[in-house]
């Protein structure tokens, strides 16, 4: 049964009605977060399309967080993967507007969330599904200047699965990217290193790797 709702959403109560399964849903993600529901749907409704009405998008990201929640537990984390190495990694962009667009289904794909988007500001970050940080960051320099990227500064995202390296590179090139180095394994870092390399729209360097050997890769990735 739908089930109508409204909520403050930054500072404008809205109306919302999804059906009771779909609230439930989204009590369960804020609980698992520690954050407020409106937070929730907040998020949901600055990372959603244009085409995509609010309620269409809050049930779509619940059915990924179901989806997200059935697959195999990770393997315990050793004592040097207990805390996250960083809190945040910022890249500037010249062009927030496309920037966004080109970020958000490569950050879908691996698993990232929406934190926030505030297009006024331009800039917008991602976590991951579970935890607050690291995030990854997108906006514009500080200064206000042209983004210019960095001779030998790159940013390496880890992969479920060999596929998953492979489709998100192949949707950063049908996007716009530049190939830097196509999918496959690196042994001169580790006999299992496989990853691929490419460019965003403002030049940065980016990587997407995946270091497991083949039968440890997650059984989904497999199916693919």
């Amino acid at each position: 049964m739908t089930v109508k709702r409204s909520l403050s959403i930054q500072g404008h109560r809205t109306s919302i009605s999804v059906e009771d399964e779909f609230w439930t849903g989204l009590k369960a993600i804020a609980e698992r977060r520690d954050q407020p529901l409106p937070a929730i749907v907040a998020e949901i409704d600055a990372g959603r399309s244009a085409d995509t009405n609010l309620s269409s998008a809050i049930r779509l990201a619940v059915l990924r967080d179901v989806s997200r929640q059935q697959e195999p537990p990770a393997l315990a984390p050793t004592a040097r993967h207990a805390s996250p190495l960083f809190s945040h990694v910022y890249l500037g962009t010249s062009d927030f507007s496309a920037a966004f667009a080109f970020w958000s289904p490569l950050l879908d794909a691996l698993g990232h969330t929406p934190r926030f988007h505030d297009a006024d500001a331009a800039w917008a970050g991602w976590q991951p599904v579970g935890a607050d940080r690291p995030l990854f960051l997108i906006g514009r320099p500080h200064d206000r200047a042209p983004a210019i990227a960095g001779n030998g500064v790159m940013v390496a995202f880890l992969a479920a699965g060999r596929p998953s390296v492979d489709r998100v590179h192949a949707m950063a090139l049908a996007s716009g990217g530049v190939c830097e180095g196509p999918p496959g394994l690196r042994p001169h870092y580790h006999p299992h290193f496989y990853g691929a390399y490419f460019r965003d729209l403002d030049g940065n360097k980016v990587c997407v790797c995946c270091h497991d050997a083949p039968a440890e890769t997650r059984p989904d990735e497999l199916s693919l």
